[in-house]
C-alpha cells in the first residue's frame, strides 16, 4: 500500500489516513450504520458538496463538504397536504394546499482523539506498522463514540451505565454537552411511554409512579405500537432496501437493553415461540444485517436487544420529563427501592435521526489524521479529528412538537440474578397479561 511509504507528519498521510478511519468507521458493524442506508463513497462524496443517505432509514446522514466547526446544516420537512379535493367543474383557483414546511438545525464542530505511541514507535523499523496499528485503535474509539452519541441523542438522555468502553461522559459531567455538540433533548410527551399495566393496560405520565410490576410484556408492545400507528402524527416506517414485505407489512425497529429482553423472555413463555417464528417469517431472504442476530417480531415492530449499552438510572436518578403542554424539562426521581434499576427501550422508525458531517479542514474532508514527531523526534503522538453533528428530529407538526422518528419506553428491569429479578413473574403485573 503506497501509504505506508508516506514519511511521517506528511500533509498527505491526513488525507488518505483520514479518509481510510472514516470509511472504516461507515462501514463497521454497530448501531449507527445498523440504521442507516448504505454510506456514501469516499469518492462520491468527496465530488459532491452536500448529499445524504436514504431517508427511509432512522438514521439519515448528510454530508456538507462547504461546512465547518461552528457551522450549521439545515434539515428540512415538508408537512403532508390535507386539504379537500375539488371536485367537477368548481374552481380550484384560490383553493391551493400550503407546501409548509418545518426546519432544523444540526451544528457540527471539531471532535479530536489522540494516541500516543511511546518513543520507540518513531524508529524507522516500526515507522510504517505504527500507522496500522494506530489506525485500527482510533477506528474502534471512533466508531464506538458514533454509536454512543446516535444512541444517546435517540434516547434523550445518558443514563448512567458506566461500562469501559463508555466514550460518551454521563450528563452530569461538565464536557458533556460539548461532546455531544447539538442539545440532547428528553422525549417529547407523546413519543414517551411507560411500562405499567394494571389490569386494564391504564398508562402513566410520570417515572415517581413507577412500581415494580412495571415491566415490559408483549403486550406492553402491544398497546404502545397501537398506540403510536393511530397517533396524529405516526411513526414513518422503516423501508429496508429489497425488503419485499414494506408495502403491506410496516415495520417498526424497537432497541432494549439485554435486562429488558431477558425479562421479556422470562414472561412471555409460550408466545415467545410465536414471536421468533414472527422474525423468521419475516427475515425470509433478507441479507441486511437488521435481520441477523437475536430478535422477534410483535405487532409489526422488531425487537432486539442493544449490544454491550444500556440507557439505564438507578434509584434516586433524575430522568429529565415535560408534558403535554410544554417542553419545558423537569428532573423527576426514580423511586427508591430494593434493586430498582429503569430501562429506556427506544423504538425507531424513518427519518429519526441526523448525523451531519462537514470539513475538517486539515484533510478537505470528514475525518483528519495527523502526526507529530515529538521529545526531539524520539516519540509520535498521532490524533484524529472529525467535524460531526448528532442531533434527533424534532419538529412542530400540526402545532405539536414531536420526535419526529422515535420513541422511547421506560421499564423496571433489575439486574439479572438478583432477588428482584427472580421475583418476577408471568403473573408480576397484576394476573396474565395475555
Amino acid at each position: 500500500m503506497s501509504g505506508f511509504n508516506i514519511p511521517i507528519g506528511s500533509p498527505l498521510a491526513s488525507k488518505i489516513w483520514g479518509a481510510a478511519v472514516f470509511a472504516g468507521v461507515q462501514t463497521a458493524p454497530g448501531f449507527m450504520n445498523l440504521l442507516s442506508g448504505a454510506a456514501p463513497q469516499i469518492g462520491d462524496a468527496a465530488a459532491k458538496l452536500k448529499g445524504q443517505t436514504s431517508a427511509s432509514y432512522p438514521i439519515v446522514k448528510v454530508t456538507d463538504l462547504k461546512q465547518s466547526a461552528g457551522d450549521k446544516i439545515s434539515v428540512d420537512l415538508f408537512n403532508i397536504f390535507t386539504g379537500i379535493p375539488t371536485m367537477g367543474d368548481k374552481r380550484i383557483e384560490g383553493r391551493g394546499m400550503n407546501a409548509t414546511t418545518s426546519s432544523q438545525d444540526i451544528s457540527i464542530n471539531r471532535t479530536r482523539g489522540m494516541a500516543d505511541t511511546g518513543g520507540k514507535m518513531a524508529q524507522k523499523r516500526t515507522r510504517h506498522n505504527l500507522r496500522t496499528v494506530i489506525q485500527a485503535g482510533l477506528t474502534g474509539w471512533a466508531q464506538r463514540l458514533e454509536d454512543q452519541k446516535c444512541l444517546v441523542a435517540l434516547a434523550g438522555a445518558r443514563g448512567t451505565q458506566l461500562t469501559t468502553d463508555w466514550v460518551v461522559p454521563q450528563q452530569s459531567d461538565a464536557t458533556f454537552n460539548d461532546v455531544m455538540v447539538n442539545t440532547v433533548q428528553a422525549p417529547t410527551f407523546n413519543r414517551r411511554f411507560i411500562a405499567q399495566y394494571t389490569g386494564s393496560n391504564a398508562s402513566i405520565d410520570t417515572i415517581a409512579n413507577l412500581t415494580t410490576t412495571g415491566i415490559l410484556t408483549l403486550s406492553e408492545i402491544d398497546a404502545i405500537g397501537s398506540l403510536l400507528k393511530e397517533s396524529s402524527v405516526p411513526l414513518q416506517p422503516v423501508t429496508i432496501k429489497d425488503d419485499p414485505y414494506s408495502w403491506n407489512s410496516p415495520l417498526w425497529i424497537m432497541f432494549v437493553t439485554e435486562r429488558q429482553w431477558a425479562i421479556l423472555k422470562k414472561v412471555s413463555q409460550t408466545l415467545w415461540n410465536s414471536a421468533l417464528a414472527g422474525a423468521t417469517k419475516r427475515f425470509d431472504g433478507q441479507r441486511h444485517p437488521l435481520f441477523m442476530g437475536d430478535s422477534i417480531m410483535w405487532n409489526g415492530i422488531l425487537v432486539k436487544p442493544l449490544n454491550r449499552y444500556a440507557i439505564r438510572f438507578n434509584a434516586g436518578d433524575k430522568i429529565l420529563e415535560n408534558n403535554a403542554t410544554s417542553t419545558v424539562e423537569t428532573g423527576v426521581a426514580v423511586p427508591s427501592t430494593t434493586d430498582w434499576a429503569v430501562d429506556r427501550a427506544i423504538i425507531v422508525g424513518a427519518q429519526a435521526l441526523i448525523k451531519a458531517y462537514g470539513n475538517e479542514e486539515s484533510s478537505d474532508y470528514h475525518y483528519g489524521w495527523n502526526e507529530e514527531l515529538v521529545d526531539h523526534k524520539s516519540a509520535v503522538e498521532v490524533s484524529l479529528s472529525m467535524m460531526e453533528g448528532t442531533a434527533k428530529t424534532r419538529f412542530n407538526i400540526n402545532g405539536v412538537i414531536t420526535d419526529h422518528g422515535v420513541a422511547v419506553v421506560d421499564s423496571y428491569a433489575p439486574a439479572v440474578g438478583t432477588a428482584a429479578y427472580n421475583a418476577i413473574t408471568v403473573t408480576s403485573k397484576g394476573g396474565s397479561s395475555y
